[in-house]
């Protein structure tokens, strides 16, 4: 099965990075990123030694989230703050919180529900005007006015840097995410990387990488 051995060299390079700068695969968290991929895939992942899971879209989220399906859900797309109603409650971590407006809907929503939801908090480290995320200079700001939300648990940061970005900017997104942690407990997770960059992201000291293609292959 493709699936089979695209995992299996993905584990092969994720085991290499780590070696190559000291730290452990087990310390890597895996979400793999499941835009256009079938529900049929996505629901075998446990069979592949996956727990996670990540969703772009809500309403693919949706159409595959399955209750006692071994997976534990993320979302990792850009989140409208009307969409949430669907996803907490279901979603184990929403990664794409990038304003306070959509943070205090989870919260509303959480505490509505009786859940608490983890999230990351999204920053754009290439000020890419097409792309979502708080500049990082703002970061701590946005950390400060949400961070006594009820129902809602901040664990970290998700960038998603440019494409070919060079090894400095995850460098200085690892640092933010380390000024940040040292100011808020419970802070314990850097999402950063995907199937083009994972290897680096991992170099530069990401906790959780989001891959898709490399597992998946090319998705219409």
């Amino acid at each position: 099965m493709e699936i089979a051995d695209n995992v299996k060299k993905f584990r092969e390079r994720l085991l290499k990075a780590c070696l190559e700068c000291g730290r452990c695969e087990e310390d890597i968290t895996v979400v793999p990123a499941t835009k256009c991929v079938s529900t049929e895939t996505v629901l075998n992942l446990p069979k592949f030694g996956f727990t996670e899971a990540g969703e772009n879209r809500v309403q693919e989220f949706t159409r595959k989230y399955r209750e006692n399906s071994g997976l534990n859900w993320h979302i990792i797309g850009a989140l409208q703050t009307n969409k949430v109603k669907y996803v907490v409650g279901k979603a184990r971590m929403i990664q794409s919180v990038d304003r306070e407006s959509l943070a205090r809907e989870i919260s509303r929503l959480s505490v509505k529900k009786g859940v608490v939801t983890d999230i990351l908090q999204e920053v754009n480290i290439g000020a890419e005007q097409n792309k979502s995320g708080v500049p990082p200079e703002q970061a701590e700001e946005l950390l400060a006015n949400i961070s006594s939300l009820p129902g809602i648990r901040i664990r970290g940061l998700m960038s998603v840097p440019p494409v070919g970005a060079a090894a400095k900017l995850y460098e200085d997104m690892y640092k933010l995410f380390c000024d940040l942690k040292n100011k808020y407990k419970g802070m314990d997770t850097l999402s950063m990387g995907m199937s083009g960059d994972f290897e680096l992201a991992v170099k530069c000291g990401a906790t959780m990488v989001r891959p898709g293609r490399v597992l998946f292959g090319e998705r219409v």
